[in-house]
């Protein structure tokens, strides 16, 4: 799988990475929507979303919100990693 900083075109590049990662991401309807759009025309799509659902707690991937992923991943039996903290 590849890493998406490696997609070519990505629509993504046009917009912003922080763009993708709203604070208030169940919350906040409106934006969530407007991030989603921005996904579904980019040609990685599916590529993004797969790599969200085995990689990424936060943000949209993929058009996929952290929720919609967490659930993917619950479906398929996928755990990420625990996240380490450093003190």
């Amino acid at each position: 799988m590849r890493v998406p900083w490696s997609y070519e075109n990505p629509v993504c590049s046009q917009v912003g990475t922080e763009f993708f990662y709203p604070e208030r991401d169940a919350e906040d309807k409106v934006h969530t929507k407007t991030i989603v759009s921005v996904c579904k025309v980019c040609p990685h799509l599916a590529e993004c979303a797969e790599w969200g659902i085995n990689r990424e707690r936060f943000g949209i991937w993929g058009g996929l919100t952290a929720n919609q992923r967490k659930d993917i991943r619950s479906r398929r039996g996928i755990a990420l990693p625990r996240e380490e903290h450093v003190a």
